[in-house]
């Protein structure tokens, strides 16, 4: 029986636990031909008590879903600010876009942040052209995310 790359990848994220989901998605694309798609989350604490979390590799109409959920589990955990830190995010969609905007949307609604660091430049041109960069704070590095000053 055939099982979608996002449901199977939900049950690898699922089985893995919660600091580290770094896990291959292959499916069946188009006839015959197979894809890999790969989506690699994690989360510390910064200093300032801000989650951080990592969203590298890429988000997409395959992984949106996976990471939406994976962030929605970390905010009801610490209900504390989050920092979305992109620096090993390589691709990103418009599902991903709209993933990231679900994420900010659900930390607003149980009252925390929600910010992005290390976005790449054409994810910020995106952004600036779709809109979502008034609503996401966007910092060259997570520790100024979280109001560290660097040296």
């Amino acid at each position: 029986m055939y099982e979608s790359p996002r449901a199977l990848y939900a049950s690898q994220v699922a089985a893995m636990g919660n600091a580290r989901a770094d896990e291959e998605v292959t499916g069946a694309a188009h006839g015959d031909q197979q894809r890999t798609l790969a989506l690699e989350l994690s989360h510390r604490i910064s200093l300032a008590g801000e989650t951080i979390v990592g969203l590298g590799g890429k988000l997409d109409i395959v992984s949106a879903e996976v990471a939406v959920r994976y962030v929605r589990k970390i905010i009801d955990r610490r209900r504390r600010p989050v920092i979305a830190d992109l620096a090993t995010l390589s691709f990103c969609d418009a599902r991903g876009l709209a993933a990231l905007v679900r994420m900010a949307g659900y930390a607003e609604q149980v009252g925390c942040t929600f910010r992005l660091a290390s976005p790449s430049l054409s994810l910020v041109k995106i952004m600036r052209i779709t809109g979502p960069d008034r609503r996401f704070l966007a910092f060259r590095v997570p520790e100024q995310a979280a109001g560290l000053r660097l040296p």
